[in-house]
């Protein structure tokens, strides 16, 4: 009887240190959620391309048992429900196994994704970054481009996702009666746009015995070299610039949510840990690196927690 109650207390010791704390418990929902994203169009035009084409892709699924679809004007969410014994990792691969072959036929501004309804879809942590000397279009390029890799490489993080701040972006404005004695068209600018600004590899050369390979990059960082981009070549050898057929500003992309952290316009961090960790141990590793970032940003920057599930 002795020896039986040290086993049960060592056991029990050894499961209390090694299972996985969190609030909810590990629950294999039998669910995926497919989120589409493009941009503004129409509903009618969402539903004929993008969801009904998605719909009956997936009905090939095992264990598929019903599908709902919301549609709204440039997103849309498909709800697949699954039987309670299948393999939802499987499951997900097939999913999007199915996706895949249904992707080329899909506009190509649409954004697909499908994950797994879980417990931890949704965030354990959640921080601010707030500023009142720093412009929001920088807090949202060092949320995003600083601040969330560096979390992203913990252990037991899964996802972190950037919300608010002001997105820069550039604004072409063509001026009509231009692109008419040009003969030019909007594609042709959008064309030009998307040939000409990306890395590219020339290809590889031999310097000093060794094997390089050579980037090229085409990034636009400025108005002025966007006004530079060459559209067209006129038949007497004329280049047919972008600032020749309209106005380059720099701006911000629209704004239809505003998000506050204390009283000021702020850029939220939302951060997801991985279905079989530790909440306890994520947050605290968590904490600790925001505070390294913390000690490494400009002044006049500040993080602050807003919620923490652990």
């Amino acid at each position: 009887m002795i020896f039986l109650i040290i086993t049960i207390a060592v056991l029990g010791g050894y499961l209390a240190l090694t299972i996985p704390i969190s609030v909810f418990p590990e629950t294999n929902f039998p669910r995926i959620l497919i989120a589409v994203d493009n941009g503004v169009m129409p509903i009618d035009q969402m539903m004929v391309t993008i969801t009904r084409p998605l719909e009956e892709t997936v009905n090939s699924v095992p264990g598929l048992q019903r599908v709902q679809s919301i549609t709204s004007r440039g997103s849309a969410e498909i709800d697949l429900f699954f039987s309670w014994n299948v393999d939802m990792f499987q499951t997900l691969q097939y999913v999007n196994a199915a996706i895949s072959r249904v992707q080329a036929e899909l506009p190509s501004t649409a954004s697909v994704e499908a994950h797994r309804m879980t417990f931890a879809s949704f965030p354990i942590m959640g921080y601010s970054v707030t500023s009142s000397t720093v412009p929001q279009t920088q807090l949202w390029e060092m949320a995003t481009y600083e601040i969330k890799p560096r979390l992203n490489r913990l252990d037991g993080v899964s996802t972190v996702l950037v919300q608010g701040g002001q997105i820069p972006e550039f604004h072409i404005v063509p001026d009509p009666s231009k692109l008419l004695t040009a003969n030019v068209t909007i594609n042709d600018i959008l064309d030009t746009m998307r040939r000409t600004n990306l890395i590219d590899s020339p290809g590889l050369f031999d310097r000093n015995h060794q094997l390089v390979l050579g980037l090229i990059s085409g990034q636009v960082k400025t108005p002025e070299q966007i006004g530079e981009t060459v559209v067209k070549t006129t038949q007497v050898g004329i280049p047919v610039r972008i600032g020749d057929l309209g106005s380059v500003s720099q701006a911000v992309k629209p704004v239809y949510t505003i998000v506050t952290g204390n009283g000021k316009p702020a850029v939220l961090l939302n951060i997801n840990r991985q279905p079989d960790s530790n909440t306890v141990q994520v947050a605290s590793e968590v904490h600790n690196e925001i505070s390294q970032i913390q000690k490494s940003l400009p002044p006049g920057i500040h993080i602050s927690p807003f919620y923490d599930q652990s």
